[in-house]
C-alpha cells in the first residue's frame, strides 16, 4: 500500500490539490505570471496560497514545501516544456519568497484578528459575559488583505468560544439587517459568539439578554436592526465568502480590466479612409497633405477656428501615434496663413492616426492641403528613450537572469520607464552594472536596424515579443548591431546607432507590485543636466559642512548623530520637566487628587511626543504606586490621550474603558488593554474638557 492510500480522505484531498496548483503555478511563474494583487497576478497568489495552507492544515508540514513540490514539476515537464528548465531558479525562488511571504502574513493576520477581539471587548469576564460585535468586512478583509484563511479564523473564533457547540461545530449568533431592496429580505452583517438569544424591551426598544435581562453590548448604530439567528460553521464560510465578493467587486481586485468601448465615429472614420500612411519613420516632414475629417470631440464638423481646439485627420503623416508604450509626437500643421499646433497623436483604431490641435493662426477646414512637421527636438529625444529602453530590457537579463520579462514601459522626450519582472529590489552594484552595459554600448555606436519579417520568422531569429501586444502577420524587427545582445519587435522609432543616445542614467528603482520592478532613467541632454545637478548639490554640501569631496559621506554621518543625540538629551530633559511638573512637592496644585479613595493624576503634557507621553506615564504610576495617571497632549491640531492604571486597580477601573469614555469628546475614538489604553482626536480645544471628565469617568467606574 503507498503513502498515499494510507491517507485519510481529507489528506488526499490536500495532496491533489498542492499536485494540481504546483503545476499551474510552475507554468504561470515561467510565463511571467507572478503572484500580485490584481488580475491574473491576484488568481496566481490565491491558488499557490491554498496550497500552502492544505499542506500546512492537513498535511502537518509546518516548514517551507511548495517550492519543492514545484521543482518536481519542473523535473517532470521540462523535457516537453523546456522554458521550465530554463526558468527552473527562478520559478524556485518565487514560490519561496510568496511561501515565507505568505507565512509573515498569517502571523500578522492573526495578530490584526487578536486585535480585533480586544478594540471591540470581545472576550466576555464575569463583569461583561456577553462580548461585543465583529463586522462581517472586517473578518473577510483579514483574509483578503493578510491571507488569513477562512478556515483558521473560524478555529480561532472557535477556540476562543469553545462553551457552545453543535454537529457541525461551534455555533454562535449573527444579528441580522433587515433590508428590502432587490427582493433581498435580510442581510447577516456582524457576529456574536455567546450571545443568549435576546428578546426587545417593548418600552426602550433595547435588545435584551434574556439570562440576564441586562441590555446585550451592542453599537448604538445598530441596536434596531433586526433580531438575531443562530449561525453554524458552514454559514460562517458562505457569508465570508460574499462578503470577500463584494469587496473585491468594489476594489477591482482580481478583476481583469477591459478597455472601453471604440467610440463609433472612429470606427465610422476608419471604415469611409481606410489607414493613414504614415512616413514617420524616414522624415520628419510631409508636404502637400490633405485633411480628411476634423472631429470635436465625438462629432465631425467641417472646420477648426481660431483659437478653436480639436482632432484632424491626415491622408499621410509624419506623426508617430501613442503606441506600444511611445508617447505620440507633437509639432506643426500648417498652410499658407494657417498654423496650429499638435499637442498629441493617437490612433484609437488600428491604422488610424488622429492629431490633437490648437489653431492658433487662421483656420483649416476639410479637403484643404497643408504641411505637417514634427517637432524635431521631442522626437530625437523620444528615439534616445526608446532605443535605450531596448537596451535596458537587453541589460536586465545579462545582469539579473532571463526570468526578466517586461511587464510595461513609458518612453517620454524627457524620461523612459521600465517595468520588469523580479523578486527583490536590485543592489546598488546591480544598478551600476546596467547602467555600466547600457552606456558601453552607446560609447560602441552600434547600429540600429530594423527589418521587415514575417512573424514566424522573426520568432525564429530569437526576437523578444512582448506579453499582451498584438502583432500582425508582418512585424518590425530591431535589433541592435548583429542582434545578439538586444533583437526585439517594435513599431516605434529610434535612433540611427546607439552613440545618438549619447549617456544613460538610471534615477530610481522601486516595487511597484509582487514581483515587478520599475526603473526610470533619462539619456541625452536630460542625463547631463542630471550630472550638473548632483555637482552643484555635492559643492553646496561640501561649502555648508566644511569638508573635503572624500570625506563628504563622513560629514554626513557625524551630522547625524550628533543630531541623534541632541533629541534624545532635549527629550530626556523635556521629561524631566513634565515629571518635576507633576505629582512633586512643587507641583503648584498639580499633585494627585483623590477620587473615591484612589489618587489619580489628569493632565496636558505639551513637548513631548507619543513615546515621551508613555515614559512619563511610567513614571508617574510607579511613583504613585497605586492609582490613574491620565495624560494628555496636542500636536498639530490633534489631541492625543494616555490612561494608565496600576495593577491593583485594573480589575475596577479599566483603562480601556475610560478612554472610550473621554476621547469622544476630543471627536475621536480609542482603546487597549485593563492596565493601559490611548486615544485621540481632532478637537484639541477640548482637552482640558476631557481630562477633567475623566475624574467623573473613573468615579463612575469605581461606583459607590
Amino acid at each position: 500500500m503507498s503513502v498515499y492510500e494510507e491517507l485519510s480522505e481529507t489528506q488526499q484531498f490536500a495532496c491533489r490539490v498542492i499536485a494540481d496548483h504546483a503545476r499551474s503555478t510552475a507554468f504561470a511563474i515561467a510565463d511571467g505570471i507572478l503572484p500580485g494583487n490584481e488580475g491574473r497576478n491576484y488568481v496566481l497568489r490565491k491558488i499557490m496560497r491554498r496550497a500552502i495552507y492544505h499542506g500546512r492544515e492537513h498535511l502537518g508540514l509546518k516548514e517551507a514545501f511548495f517550492y519543492k513540490v514545484c521543482d518536481l514539476v519542473v523535473e517532470n515537464f521540462s523535457a516537453a516544456f523546456p522554458e521550465l528548465a530554463v526558468q527552473r531558479d527562478f520559478i524556485g525562488k518565487m514560490v519561496r519568497i510568496e511561501e515565507e511571504r505568505f507565512g509573515n502574513t498569517v502571523t500578522v493576520g492573526l495578530g490584526k484578528l487578536s486585535e480585533m477581539l480586544r478594540r471591540s471587548d470581545f472576550i466576555p469576564t464575569p463583569e461583561t459575559p456577553s462580548p461585543g460585535i465583529l463586522e462581517i468586512r472586517e473578518l473577510a478583509k483579514l483574509y483578503d488583505t493578510y491571507g488569513l484563511p477562512v478556515d483558521l479564523i473560524y478555529v480561532v473564533l472557535s477556540t476562543t468560544y469553545p462553551k457552545i457547540s453543535s454537529h457541525y461545530g461551534v455555533e454562535f449568533w449573527a444579528l441580522r439587517k433587515t433590508t428590502y431592496r432587490e427582493g433581498k429580505e435580510h442581510k447577516i452583517e456582524y457576529f456574536s459568539f455567546d450571545v443568549p438569544k435576546p428578546v426587545y424591551d417593548d418600552e426602550d426598544e433595547i435588545l435584551i439578554d434574556t439570562n440576564t435581562d441586562r441590555p446585550v453590548v451592542v453599537p448604538e448604530t445598530i441596536i434596531n436592526y433586526g433580531d438575531f439567528t443562530s449561525i453554524i460553521e458552514e454559514d460562517f464560510r458562505s457569508l465570508i465568502d460574499d462578503e470577500l465578493k463584494e469587496l473585491q467587486r468594489q476594489s477591482g481586485i482580481g478583476q481583469t480590466q477591459r478597455k472601453g468601448e471604440i467610440n463609433p465615429v472612429y470606427l465610422e472614420l476608419s471604415n469611409q479612409i481606410g489607414s493613414n500612411e504614415f512616413h514617420g519613420y524616414d522624415r520628419l516632414r510631409v508636404q502637400d497633405a490633405r485633411i480628411i475629417a476634423i472631429l470635436d470631440g465625438e462629432r465631425r464638423i467641417d472646420s477648426l477656428s481660431l483659437g478653436q481646439q480639436g482632432s484632424i485627420v491626415l491622408d499621410r503623416t509624419p506623426f508617430y501615434a501613442e503606441s506600444g508604450g511611445q508617447v505620440g509626437d507633437t509639432g506643426l500643421i500648417t498652410a499658407i496663413d494657417r498654423n496650429g499646433l499638435v499637442t498629441d497623436t493617437y490612433s484609437p483604431v488600428p491604422g488610424l492616426i488622429i492629431h490633437k490641435v490648437k489653431v492658433r493662426v487662421g483656420s483649416f477646414s476639410v479637403g484643404e492641403i497643408v504641411d505637417a512637421e514634427v517637432s524635431k527636438v521631442t522626437r530625437d529625444a523620444t528615439r534616445r528613450n526608446h532605443t535605450a529602453t531596448h537596451l535596458v530590457h537587453a541589460a536586465l537579463k545579462e545582469v539579473l537572469g532571463t526570468h526578466v520579462k517586461q511587464a510595461g514601459s513609458v518612453v517620454a522626450p524627457n524620461y523612459l520607464r521600465f517595468d520588469f519582472t523580479h523578486y527583490q529590489p536590485m543592489s546598488d552594484a546591480e544598478i551600476t552594472e546596467v547602467e555600466d552595459l547600457v552606456n558601453r554600448y552607446i560609447l560602441q555606436n552600434q547600429p540600429v536596424t530594423t527589418d521587415m519579417m514575417a512573424i514566424e520568422e522573426a520568432m525564429r531569429s530569437g526576437a523578444v515579443a512582448m506579453f499582451g501586444e498584438k502583432y500582425g502577420s508582418e512585424v518590425r524587427v530591431l535589433s541592435v548591431g548583429d542582434g545578439a545582445f538586444s533583437r526585439e519587435l517594435c513599431g516605434g522609432t529610434h535612433v540611427r546607432a546607439t552613440g545618438d543616445i549619447g549617456s544613460f542614467k538610471i534615477t530610481a528603482d522601486e516595487a511597484i507590485a509582487s514581483g515587478v520592478r520599475r526603473i526610470r532613467a533619462i539619456t541625452g541632454f536630460d542625463a547631463f543636466a542630471r550630472f550638473r545637478e548632483d555637482e552643484l548639490l555635492i559643492d553646496r554640501s561640501l561649502d555648508v559642512l566644511k569638508t573635503q569631496r572624500d570625506q563628504l559621506p563622513n560629514a554626513i554621518e557625524k551630522l547625524q548623530d550628533e543630531l541623534k543625540r541632541t533629541r534624545k538629551e532635549i527629550d530626556d530633559l523635556k521629561l524631566k520637566i513634565a515629571t518635576g511638573q507633576i505629582g512633586g512637592a512643587s507641583s503648584n496644585g498639580d499633585e494627585a487628587r483623590e477620587v473615591a479613595g484612589v489618587k489619580v493624576v489628569g493632565k496636558i503634557v505639551d513637548g513631548l511626543d507619543a513615546n515621551g507621553m508613555r515614559q512619563l506615564s511610567d513614571t508617574l504610576l510607579a511613583r504613585l504606586k497605586s492609582g490613574v495617571v491620565v495624560l494628555g497632549r496636542s500636536e498639530e491640531g490633534k489631541a492625543g490621550i494616555i490612561v494608565r492604571v496600576s495593577d491593583d486597580l485594573k480589575e475596577r477601573v479599566k483603562a480601556g474603558n475610560v478612554v472610550k469614555e473621554i476621547v469622544p469628546i476630543l471627536g475621536g475614538k480609542g482603546g487597549g488593554r485593563p492596565d493601559m489604553a490611548e486615544g485621540g482626536g481632532p478637537q484639541s480645544d477640548k482637552l482640558n474638557e476631557a481630562i477633567e471628565a475623566s475624574y467623573k469617568v473613573i468615579e463612575t467606574l469605581l461606583g459607590p
